[in-house]
């Protein structure tokens, strides 16, 4: 039987102290595989400022399955995800970090749960070794993400995860939004399982993401809601807004009508001009909340009739990539 293809895809930022390790851990867990899969190794430098670059480009020597994607400058987490899962050619994709948090030893037992027939497999790290302020508050939004998106898993934020490939290159990743491919894959109909993994604090340095990171999450969750419920139609969230707009514009101008009954019309408008002007205000709101649904809605259906790609813009750009044969060529020059 002809060998699956697995690409492993971790982004790198600033690891000249992991990195090393981490690549060593990661050939030695998937050389027992050897005999079921073929493998290739994506390394996403997002723009490190120290000498990793250098440290990979060492080991490249003599490892033919490795390719490094070196990034102009530092795009975020996200992009360099992007990046790496744009150059993977491998039936099976499987993505994780590079400082040594993650356990490439695991990749097995992601390999298993795929072959079981599920399209994407996402970590669980239930034993979290990090401090108390990055615990909770990824706790919380976790809760939310679940609450939002009805996806019955535990840990939706890590990056350690395997996928299908068919299923991960119809997502594209924009901001922050690596976090929420189980979400988008659930609505595209994949099958979602987790698995338990290891977690320990970074062996070398400080995390590259802070707090900050979980609180953005917080924010991305508005964005989540809409694209859970009404993504494919947005002219019903718009029009739920016009109209709640609009009745509120209806009980003022109802109120107004009563009074003018025995003050007059323009008795009325003298008297209570601010309530009038509020009113105006309200159906002008309204009536621009219903035609911005309505422009929604047929960019929402030029994208799902293929008025766009997927391919014509992008959140990152690459500076080199470089594999083992074009090494050879720079030497040989």
């Amino acid at each position: 039987m002809k060998k699956k293809l697995v690409s492993i895809v971790a982004p790198v930022y600033n690891e000249e102290k992991t990195i090393k390790e981490f690549i060593a851990r990661l050939m030695s867990s998937t050389k027992p595989l050897s005999t079921q899969y073929n493998f290739q190794f994506i390394l996403v430098d997002d723009g490190s400022t120290d000498a990793s670059v250098a440290v990979m480009k060492q080991i490249l020597n003599t490892e033919n399955r490795m390719e490094i994607v070196e990034l102009r400058k530092n795009y975020g987490q996200t992009s360099a995800l992007q990046a790496g899962l744009d150059h993977a050619e491998g039936e099976i994709i499987i993505s994780l970090d590079s400082d040594l948090q993650h356990f490439p030893e695991e990749i097995p037992k992601f390999l298993e749960k795929i072959e079981e027939g599920y399209d994407i497999v996402c970590g669980w790290r239930h034993k979290r070794q990090e401090g108390i302020i990055r615990r909770w508050p990824s706790k919380i939004a976790n809760h939310l993400i679940r609450s939002i998106s009805g996806l019955v898993i535990h840990d939706i934020g890590t990056t350690f995860r395997a996928y299908r490939a068919e299923i991960i290159r119809d997502i594209r990743l924009l901001g922050e939004n690596h976090r929420f491919v189980p979400v988008f894959a659930k609505k595209a109909g994949a099958r979602i399982t987790e698995l338990p993994i290891q977690n320990i604090e970074r062996p070398q340095g400080k995390s590259n993401y802070g707090i900050s990171r979980t609180l953005n999450v917080f924010f991305d969750l508005f964005f989540l809601h809409f694209y859970m419920k009404y993504f494919d139609r947005p002219i019903r969230i718009f029009a739920k807004l016009a109209l709640f707009l609009f009745t509120f514009f209806g009980l003022i101008w109802m109120l107004l009508f009563l009074l003018s009954l025995t003050k007059g019309i323009s008795g009325v408008v003298r008297a209570h001009s601010g309530w009038f002007i509020l009113s105006m205000i309200l159906l002008l709101s309204s009536l621009q909340l219903l035609m911005t649904g309505i422009i929604a809605e047929v960019l929402a259906r030029l994208y799902y009739s293929g008025g766009t790609s997927h391919s014509r813009n992008s959140t990152y750009r690459v500076r080199t990539v470089w594999k083992k044969e074009s090494l050879i060529k720079k030497i040989i020059r």
